[in-house]
């Protein structure tokens, strides 16, 4: 049993977009932590035995890139995606334990939703995904948190031709 094998008359047949090669993505995914020719030299996965590593070791790894950039008097922009959630859980852990204060990193939201015009939800929506992002990261680090979205641009202003694009 597999995800190709069982899709069909699922709630998710039809939830991808069609251009999506599943079987592609699924051979991608099955090919595990070999290296692969094209790899980045500096570029070497870590395989995780469960969701428990996975959201410690991506935790230890957010929170180090945000040491790191903050050691190196560096600012740092990171594409933070919101599910799953329990990495944070273990960022905030860590960069409590090095009391790292986080105002030189901007994040984005990997997965937000817009409108045809590029509006997002309010930010106090609850199905919002910045709204989950404080909820689970931004908010817990207390008084060395990410400055707050309201600082940043809105997408309609950062990406003022995505709605054309969109449209064709």
């Amino acid at each position: 049993m597999d995800f190709l094998s069982t899709v069909k008359g699922s709630m998710l047949e039809g939830f991808y977009p069609a251009g999506w090669d599943m079987a592609r993505i699924d051979e991608c995914c099955e090919k595990g932590v070999s290296r692969e020719n094209f790899w980045h030299k500096d570029f070497t996965p870590i395989e995780c035995e469960n969701v428990n590593d996975f959201d410690t070791l991506m935790g230890h790894e957010i929170a180090l890139a945000i040491k790191k950039a903050r050691d190196n008097g560096e600012k740092l922009a990171m594409i933070l995606p919101v599910g799953p959630m329990g990495m944070y859980k273990w960022a905030v852990y860590f960069l409590k334990a090095w009391d790292v204060k986080c105002d030189h990193v901007y994040t984005f939201n990997m997965d937000e939703w817009s409108d045809s015009e590029g509006i997002t939800l309010p930010a106090d929506n609850p199905a919002s995904f910045e709204f989950s992002m404080k909820q689970a990261f931004f908010d817990k680090l207390g008084e060395n948190t990410i400055p707050p979205a309201s600082a940043i641009l809105p997408p309609r202003i950062i990406f003022p031709h995505t709605p054309r694009r969109l449209q064709s």
